[in-house]
């Protein structure tokens, strides 16, 4: 009978994990290699850009062995960025929600903050979160917006089954809003989809 019991707890709690990781879809994990994201052309050759390099980080990662290691040097005193995007077409339309988990050294000043930015239709709209994110120095701090139709969470965007069908880049953008200056690692991991 403790036999039959023990098995039947186990199937269970087998079960309900299999379930949790249905609901939850990673698009990148960044295990290997950097799976296609870089910081965009343009990015490079702007001002208020300051993204240097991106490789696949092997030394910091919020679950597994690897995360995207973005280097950046904020100067301080004007609005800059940093952003990192990969170009694919995506059909978010099962999802509720798309998030990211982001890392900044523990000996990073306070002040920067992030988010979610997705193109979305043939007309290739530039589509960012309403709302950024403050990150926490020696923390993972996870980044979420809502997919559903009727959400807020889009800066002048009317979010219905079209915007989620038709998603063609994702991108996520550091920011410092004239402070902090901060020149150093930004790291990102656990791009994924939830239902």
């Amino acid at each position: 009978m403790r036999k039959l019991l023990l098995l039947t707890a186990v199937t269970l709690t087998l079960g309900l994990c299999n379930f949790a990781q249905a609901e939850e879809r990673v698009l990148f994990s960044f295990e290997k290699d950097t799976q296609g994201w870089e910081i965009p052309e343009w990015a490079l050759e702007q001002e208020d850009h300051v993204g240097k390099t991106l490789e696949a980080s092997k030394g910091i990662a919020k679950d597994g062995k690897g995360a995207l290691e973005l280097m950046a040097a904020f100067p301080g005193k004007v609005w800059t960025a940093a952003i990192v995007e990969d170009f694919e077409y995506f059909d978010w339309t099962p999802y509720k929600s798309v998030s990211a988990d982001i890392y900044i050294p523990k000996d990073a000043p306070t002040g920067l903050k992030a988010k979610i930015i997705l193109t979305v239709g043939e007309s290739w709209k530039f589509t960012e979160m309403a709302r950024s994110v403050s990150l926490v120095p020696g923390e993972w701090v996870t980044i979420t917006a809502d997919l559903l139709p009727g959400s807020e969470d889009w800066k002048r965007t009317v979010v219905d089954d079209n915007f989620r069908k038709d998603v063609r880049k994702i991108a996520v953008r550091i920011e410092s809003n004239k402070k902090p200056e901060y020149a150093g690692p930004i790291y990102i991991d656990n791009v994924k989809l939830a239902k």
